[in-house]
């Protein structure tokens, strides 16, 4: 018999009962709680946070209170209409009862009525640490069974910042395979390749131990090759072309030396990895150097350098092609979107990339806008000279290798849904680049609820994130043979296939089968990372933390009945701005599209023209409705008043640093203005289509530098876009189709060591491995000397022992002062009044006045470091800001808005002095006044009119 007490509501009572019963128990026990297991998976499943799970819960169990509390209310009302004769008869029941007045049905939390409990965001989320912590064995076993023979690794910062540590910044640095699977994450406070070491260790030994062949490439987004350095670029030299183009003596120097890198991949990994860099991370880097991306001619060079640096296999676009006609498309110019899925592209080896990317260059080199801005910044030449030398080492270049280059055949689709074999065209998916890593860290950032999150909910959302989107890339394959479950739980998984094992002699999902291997390899904030301090994960500090009342959600008011009349919303007043002057009105002479015509006629037939715009068109077809009002959002639909009033603003603004900002404003201040009017053609629009407005104008005006008007240069372009395309020596794109990626692999057919003869032989060879990793980790923990700093006067060690004795060095401190004495530097700085002596000690130094001068400016120093430092700390405004002054509106000390209202008039008001200001500065106002000054000045009666008529419309 048991001796222990266990109280009915200890959750370890349940481990006493028999798993059968566990299994199917509804709710998880925890301490005076249970929690319904369908409310916990929702919470993991959706991946809300525990603030919204928490108010919706509340919500439904309030409903359901207030939904009986109807209940017994209309059933109170059915007594009495049957005492007093409704349904036909008359019954008895008031005669016998002493007091008409019913029993009150109780509040919501009353202990002897409803007893509603009220659920926290605290609650929850120990309730989801609780289940993690259930399910971390066997998630972390299905992250170390994950294989793959691609590798793409890249860092990130974005879920790095939720994240609240004291130590620092952090960042995300995921491995994923070629079929988009994670096969590592951890967290990392140095991007160094020191610390991924253990990281690539670990992922040696889990190869190892499963006997799979490690992989043999891996696509990066920075440190691909040997480290190498570029010179500073002198004035002027980005103007001359031949320091752009390539020469032999550049080939040769930049293919000259050892070309590999020492990676961790490589080091730790695979000794014989090839390391690529990613193509998309290449071209940000060219695009970065431009001016702007508003300028004319930044979308003509994406496209070109795009096509540059990719050659589309010429069979796979004829088949699209086809089916573009099969299907009744015309004219047949595939779509960007469809070339990338349907047809197999090659990046070329580095003679001919080079060439091509060089062209493209010179295509745009010096070209301008029609206000003389050019189009490359001067860092351009040394971003290119930096990208050329990885070209030239082969860096971006696809793998060479037997069979040619490696793809994933994902099927075959039937274009826009035609039936027919003309209309089927194949999806091949690239292993190549690190382009699908930058969906994963979008979909990494939703998984962590919130801005700032404590570690051990990182760990846990990101953990259960991280299986979860593995086991869809694993649903999304669709292989034909391998049976899934369509729900995700690790642990229930594992223990029905261990059970179907014992009972049917074979596992249920074979494909989820746990290993008993474990690698020993830790994920995101369990990693530990050389040389840093790790990450403390306190599974247990929410039992004991205390909670203030805050976290206990306050219940929830009865609503509204449907028979109330819901408020109107609250109305935004309408700023009032002054009129543009007469004069700013002026509108840009532009030749109509139908109308324009080429000054000179050139002869281009035997160069084709440059590809017609991708049909079928993605452009927005007709207007987009909201409020009753027309939002003609595209400038091709502009009417002639929008075109007017905006050319008269880009006229009056013109050359001013934040043209289209107040071009924005000042519109939408016209649209606002003409509301009332049911007349007006001034309809709302955007700042993004006014830049392609301004970009439509340069083109139009333009006639010398624009690319797509100038004659010459548009034959230019159309002979550079006829050599990218369909000049290029790579005409062909071979293709091996890579198998699936190994999961949770079965054990290596072979001898157990435990089973192995224990000879002469195998002892000693024990014994040699066990000292080799003894001496490996004393070497390990051995650190390296500590290195002296040298003084920057002059150029001895600040130690005061180490250097050669031509310049004495000293430390004082006084305070939070310290100050650092060098003889040789104090007299280059006051040899010219007086100091004559350059191996003068410090307590000579001490007694003159040139001492009390550094003291000063040393402490000058400290303060303006300081001030700096508390002004990066202070807190920036979260709140709501206000629409005119740009200023929070919560009402504080430091803050001008007043929350109040007008007698008489419904609603709040918000009065904003600079906003009150502008109103009626026509009529008399000449400062911003406080809410008192207001209130007695006269102005307070025509504000309350005009606020009482908005709130009328």
């Amino acid at each position: 018999m048991c001796k222990r007490i266990w109280f009915a509501d200890s959750p370890q009572w349940t481990g006493k009962l028999p798993k059968r019963f566990t299994s199917i128990l509804p709710a998880f026990l925890t301490y005076k709680k249970a929690i319904c297991k369908s409310v916990l998976h929702e919470l993991r499943r959706t991946g809300k946070s525990p603030s919204d799970m928490a108010n919706q819960v509340n919500e439904l169990m309030h409903l359901k209170y207030e939904q009986a509390h109807l209940a017994y209310l209309h059933s109170i009302q059915n007594i009495w209409d049957a005492e007093a004769g409704v349904y036909g008869q008359t019954t008895l029941g008031h005669l016998v009862r002493k007091d008409d007045m019913p029993q009150s049905f109780g509040a919501y939390d009353d202990a002897d009525g409803w007893c509603g409990v009220s659920v926290s965001a605290h609650y929850l989320t120990d309730c989801l640490i609780d289940e993690y912590r259930r399910q971390e064995p066997a998630i972390s076993k299905l992250l170390q069974g994950t294989f793959g023979q691609v590798l793409r690794s890249d860092h990130t910062r974005k879920v790095a910042r939720k994240v609240t540590l004291s130590s620092g910044t952090m960042s995300s640095y995921a491995v994923m395979n070629e079929n988009w699977m994670i096969v590592s994450w951890v967290m990392v406070q140095s991007e160094r390749e020191k610390s991924l070491e253990p990281m690539y260790q670990g992922l040696a030994k889990r190869y190892n131990d499963a006997g799979v062949e490690k992989a043999k490439y891996h696509w990066v987004d920075r440190d691909c090759c040997a480290p190498f350095r570029i010179p500073d670029l002198h004035h002027g030299e980005h103007l001359d072309w031949d320091a752009w183009s390539t020469t032999p003596s550049i080939i040769t120097e930049a293919t000259a030396g050892p070309l590999e890198n020492t990676c961790a991949s490589r080091t730790q990994y695979n000794p014989n990895i090839v390391v690529k860099l990613d193509l998309f991370h290449c071209m940000r880097r060219f695009t970065r150097e431009c001016t702007s991306e508003h300028h004319p001619l930044y979308s003509t060079f994406c496209q070109l350098l795009s096509t540059a640096f990719s050659v589309v296999d010429q069979e796979d676009l004829q088949k699209l092609k086809d089916a573009y006609q099969f299907c009744g498309i015309q004219p047949p110019n595939p779509t960007k979107q469809h070339i990338r899925e349907h047809c197999r592209t090659r990046i070329p080896q580095p003679t001919e990339l080079v060439d091509r990317v060089e062209k493209v260059l010179r295509h745009f080199h010096l070209t301008t806008d029609p206000n003389n801005l050019p189009l490359f910044k001067p860092s351009m030449l040394k971003t290119w000279r930096i990208q050329r030398v990885h070209i030239l080492c082969g860096c971006l270049s696809d793998p060479e290798v037997t069979e040619g280059i490696m793809y994933r055949y994902g099927g075959n689709l039937q274009l826009n849904h035609v039936p027919g074999e003309g209309a089927k065209v194949p999806i091949w998916i690239p292993v190549r680049g690190t382009s699908q890593q930058e969906g994963y860290h979008f979909h990494q950032s939703q998984w962590i609820t919130g801005t700032h999150a404590s570690c051990e909910l990182f760990q846990a959302q990101g953990m259960t994130g991280v299986a979860r989107w593995n086991y869809q890339r694993l649903l999304d394959l669709k292989q034909p043979d391998v049976v899934l479950p369509p729900v995700f739980d690790p642990l229930l998984v594992a223990e029905l296939n261990s059970a179907s094992k014992r009972v049917t002699g074979k596992e249920k999902y074979p494909v989820l089968q746990l290993s008993d291997r474990d690698t020993g390899e830790k994920f995101g904030l369990e990693y530990r990372e050389p040389e840093c301090h790790p990450v403390q994960l306190d599974w247990k500090k929410h039992r004991v933390q205390k909670k203030d009342d805050s976290s206990v959600l306050v219940p929830l008011l009865p609503g509204p009945t449907p028979s109330t009349n819901p408020a109107p919303p609250t109305a935004v007043p309408v700023s009032q701005f002054p009129q543009l002057k007469p004069a700013a009105i002026h509108k840009v002479q532009m030749l109509s599209q139908g109308s324009m015509e080429p000054p000179v006629k050139m002869e281009t037939s035997n160069t084709p023209p440059l590809p017609l715009q991708s049909s079928p068109r993605s452009a927005r077809t007709g207007p987009i409705k909201t409020g009753g009002r027309v939002f003609v959002l595209d400038h091709k639909r502009w009417t002639s008043p929008m075109k007017e009033a905006i050319d008269a603003l880009l006229d009056n603004y013109h050359g001013q640093k934040d043209m289209l900002k107040l071009v924005d404003r000042d519109y939408a201040a016209m649209v606002r203005q003409s509301a009332t009017d049911p007349n007006s053609l001034l309809h709302p629009t955007t700042k993004y289509h006014i830049t392609q407005y301004i970009k439509h104008l340069a083109k139009q005006v333009n006639t010398s530098s624009s690319l797509n008007t100038s004659p010459e240069k548009l034959l230019e372009t159309q002979k550079l876009w006829q050599s990218l395309t369909e000049g290029s020596e790579t005409v062909h794109v071979p293709v091996v189709e890579l198998p699936p990626a190994i999961v949770n692999p079965a054990d290596p057919v072979s001898q157990p060591a435990s089973e192995q003869p224990l000879t002469q032989e195998n002892v000693q060879k024990i014994v040699q491995d066990i000292l080799l990793h003894q001496q490996e980790q004393q070497q390990q923990q051995q650190q390296k000397p500590r290195q002296t700093k040298k003084c920057l006067s002059c150029g001895q060690p600040k130690s005061r022992y180490q250097s050669d004795g031509s310049s004495i060095h000293h430390f004082y401190q006084q305070g939070p002062v310290r100050y650092y004495y060098c003889s040789t530097k104090v007299f280059k700085v006051y040899s010219a009044e007086g100091l004559t002596n350059p191996r003068m000690a410090f307590e000579e130094f001490a007694q003159t006045d040139f001492f009390q001068r550094e003291l000063q400016l040393t402490k000058r120093r400290v303060e303006d470091k300081a001030e700096k430092k508390r002004k990066l700390s202070d807190p920036q405004p979260q709140g709501r800001m206000c629409s005119f002054c740009r200023t929070e509106l919560k009402q504080g000390p430091n803050s001008k808005h007043i929350h109040t209202g007008f007698p008489g008039v419904a609603g709040k008001y918000i009065y904003c002095p600079a906003k009150v200001l502008d109103l009626f500065k026509d009529r008399g106002m000449t400062k911003e006044m406080t809410w008192k000054e207001f209130q007695a000045s006269s102005f307070y009666g025509m504000e309350k009119e005009r606020w009482a008529a908005e709130r009328k419309k």
